[in-house]
């Protein structure tokens, strides 16, 4: 058997993404949460994830696009036009407030939307990882034939070129990286998110990351996010007996990334 860890990212984007999350937890269909610590909610939702220390590692979803638009971010970090001392500024502030909610410094960063990986801002993670004893979620899978036959195969070889200079830092630092990625989905696909997810993991290396996005629909989630129905349907498939006969059928089982080897 071959071990990944299934992240499902935006804890803290509402209460209906958070409680789907814990849910999941309760059911041991999850192996790690990112959370968006930016909302007021989270200093509520945040602390429940405590039972789950043991059984999942809970990191920190690094956001810089909450009342900025991604573009805008994106155009920035690639033009190295984001200011650096306000973006580790605010990465500090927010690995500061998911500590005080949590008892403890995030296991993991990552990036909501993979800002993480932008000039400015991969600094400034590597740097928050060192100092927390974190480790990082890097987006580098090889680029293959394979991967055309994936979801989304344009941003899985944007993600996987784009982690190349972040997963150089991790190194030189000594901050410990997962060994793959999957989960990239552009959420236009039509295919049932089963069908989805057993392509998405074919062939995943041992110690890869697989993001998912599960959520129950609430008013904060359609007054902050376009995605809806999406996360509705893999929740649904996740807490199905579906989902652990097809992670057995493809030989892998669920992991925390320590119980592994890891860069």
């Amino acid at each position: 058997m071959r071990n990944i860890v299934l992240c499902a990212d935006d804890y803290g984007l509402s209460p209906g993404v958070s409680r789907a999350i814990r849910e999941l937890l309760s059911k041991r269909r999850l192996t790690a949460t990112s959370c968006m610590v930016v909302f007021p909610e989270f200093a509520s939702d945040g602390p429940l994830l405590r039972p789950f220390f043991d059984q999942a590692d809970i990191g920190l979803h690094v956001t810089l696009t909450a009342g900025r638009p991604l573009s805008s971010v994106l155009v920035k970090g690639w033009l190295r036009r984001l200011d650096a001392r306000a973006t580790r500024e605010g990465v500090d502030r927010q690995v500061d407030t998911f500590t005080r909610a949590m008892g403890r410094p995030p296991a993991y960063l990552d990036g909501h939307q993979h800002v993480h990986l932008l000039p400015g801002a991969r600094e400034a993670v590597v740097d928050a990882a060192k100092r927390s004893g974190a480790y990082l979620r890097v987006t580098r899978e090889p680029v293959t034939l394979a991967m055309l036959k994936r979801p989304a195969p344009v941003d899985s070889v944007y993600l996987s070129w784009a982690s190349r200079r972040l997963a150089r830092l991790a190194r030189q630092h000594d901050v410990r990286t997962n060994t793959g990625f999957r989960g990239v989905r552009s959420f236009k696909e039509r295919a049932p998110f089963r069908e989805l997810f057993r392509t998405m993991i074919d062939g995943a290396a041992n110690g890869s990351i697989v993001m998912c996005h599960p959520g129950h629909v609430d008013e904060t989630l359609t007054s902050r996010d376009p995605i809806h129905r999406q996360r509705e349907d893999e929740f649904a498939y996740l807490a199905s007996d579906d989902f652990p006969r097809d992670l057995e059928a493809a030989g892998f089982q669920l992991s925390r990334l320590d119980q592994h080897s890891a860069e």
